[in-house]
């Protein structure tokens, strides 16, 4: 017996799930049915639905929260709505999808979780609604196929390095005070001092919610007295692309043993993660990790491990293909080759070192070592399909996710252990004592 499509109820249509939600989605109606969509703007609602055939669309949420055909919610708003409606959808005994961070308070989470519990009894799935926690660069095949493979053939880590350095691309910016109070408003904002955000480095229909994020802001530091700019900017950061950064280390590297030397110079951010794994471990290294946002139309954005023989790079024009190109993640793997080993070259360019002194492939002429580039590439396109297949074999077969609220759980413990890192740097941690 074959099992029927996911009747779906989609919040938020901004241009990225235009460009790779809906159409991974709209590509496999046996096993997605797009049944309604929301968006504040009319016009965007009208495009899609001609565009990927929705059956129904809607300027409010609750439409798709409370729409009885609906069985699983994609909550594709920004951050500080993914509590709120997350919670909405479960307790109406719905699945959710959202997209990292789930939350970025402990708190958060737990409510979430006591609404999966809550909604069973409103749940036609057998064990009640489920959370699936969207991060497609994990799920991209040359990720989980080529770059793990190759990282665990690595005998010893000498040192990481991730580098997410992006522009322009779509940065939140806060849309009124909503009776917040000016030392709340006069916030560096992308770089700027007085509030204003810097256009060139967003794009409309990207708007933060200033009431609820400060009470997101107080959920997480706990005292409004340590809402400051830069715990504001890194906040922001860290709920949109920083996550997705995190997220993919974690899988890659393990949960890192410390945290050090975190500088925000907002909207530049960079931290060292210490990596021991235990006390007998002889070969302990440290990953940099740098992230920022510009005005420079490309993707600076990297994951690369560093070993005696062997180097493996991840690549990735995620978050904003279209100011890169088609978009792709690419696993580049160099090796150290000798003269006297047989080598075809892959994927060999001018880039690659095909021409020039090096000759063919990085190849020299007078028998020292070479260099061998191996390059393998996946699209954004099979990264998001990838990603709803394990999807729809979680909600649908009983298999289990890598990206589930227990995995959630992880991510908002790496984020918390650099906020404390951070209060240390700063004099400000708290202890039981006050």
């Amino acid at each position: 017996m074959s099992t029927p499509a996911l009747r779906l109820g989609i919040l938020g249509a901004s241009e990225s799930v235009q460009s790779h939600h809906l159409p991974a989605l709209h590509a496999h109606p046996t096993r997605f049915e797009l049944t309604i969509i929301h968006d504040a703007s009319t016009a965007i609602l009208q495009h899609c639905q001609k565009r990927f055939n929705v059956s129904e669309t809607t300027n409010s949420p609750s439409d798709v929260l409370n729409h009885p055909d609906v069985d699983l919610v994609l909550n594709l708003l920004p951050f500080e709505d993914h509590e709120q409606h997350t919670i909405a959808a479960l307790e109406a005994g719905k699945h959710v999808m959202v997209e990292v961070p789930l939350s970025l308070s402990i708190d958060g989470l737990r409510r979430i979780r006591a609404a999966c519990k809550k909604g069973a009894a409103n749940s036609r799935s057998e064990g009640g609604p489920k959370v699936f926690v969207g991060c497609a660069r994990r799920y991209t095949p040359c990720f989980t196929e080529i770059f793990k493979k190759e990282l665990a053939s690595i005998d010893r880590i000498y040192y990481a390095r991730c580098r997410n350095i992006t522009g322009p691309l779509a940065t939140p910016k806060l849309s009124t005070t909503n009776g917040l109070n000016d030392k709340t408003m006069n916030l560096s904002l992308n770089g700027t001092s007085n509030g204003n955000f810097n256009q060139s480095l967003t794009v409309p229909n990207t708007i933060i919610n200033t009431t609820k994020f400060h009470t997101l802001l107080t959920d997480i530091f706990g005292n409004t007295d340590d809402i400051t700019s830069d715990r504001v900017a890194f906040a922001r950061f860290l709920g949109t692309v920083g996550s997705h950064d995190l997220s993919l280390i974690r899988e890659s590297l393990g949960f890192p043993d410390a945290v050090a030397n975190i500088a925000i110079t907002d909207p530049f951010y960079s931290a060292i993660f210490h990596y021991t794994h235990d006390a007998e471990d002889e070969h302990p290294f440290t990953m940099l990790y740098e992230a920022g946002i510009d005005s420079v139309p490309r993707c600076d954005s990297h994951l690369t491990v560093y070993g005696a023989q062997k180097t493996v790079s991840l690549e990735y024009d995620f978050p904003c293909p279209s100011a890169c190109g088609d978009g792709a993640m690419r696993v580049i793997v160099e090796e150290a080759e000798h003269p006297s080993e047989e080598h075809t070259p892959v994927n060999a360019s001018p880039a690659n070192g095909t021409d020039g002194a090096n000759g063919a492939n990085g190849v020299t002429t007078n028998g020292k070592p070479r260099v061998k580039r191996t390059v393998i590439t996946s699209t954004v396109a099979e990264a998001y399909e990838r990603q709803f297949e394990e999807m729809y074999s979680f909600f649908t077969g009983g298999e289990t996710a890598k990206t589930d609220t227990n995995d959630a759980l992880n991510d908002l413990k790496l984020v918390r252990m650099i906020f404390e890192h951070y209060d240390r740097q700063c004099g400000t941690i708290r202890t039981p004592l006050g």
